[in-house]
């Protein structure tokens, strides 16, 4: 019986990238912006570490769950 428990396919990793940290960071940029903001580092590294955050616990979800998306459970 092969496990997918504690395995991450391709497909997974580049959705969690996508989903994950671009839209977070374009989220935050768009508050940035909203809130008359100047875009310099200062104003854009908790974005960037929010968006990171993101892209880990995503891919970290993915990692833990099976192939039916039931998190923390082996396959059957």
């Amino acid at each position: 019986m092969k496990s997918k428990f504690l395995k991450l396919n391709k497909g997974d990793f580049i959705n969690g990238i996508i989903v994950a940290i671009f839209c977070s960071f374009i989220t935050g940029l768009y508050q940035v912006i909203a809130n008359g903001g100047a875009i310099n580092w200062i104003t854009l590294k908790p974005v960037v570490i929010a968006s990171v955050g993101a892209g880990v616990s995503y891919l970290t979800k993915n990692l833990l769950s099976n192939s039916k998306g039931q998190f923390m459970k082996g396959e059957r």
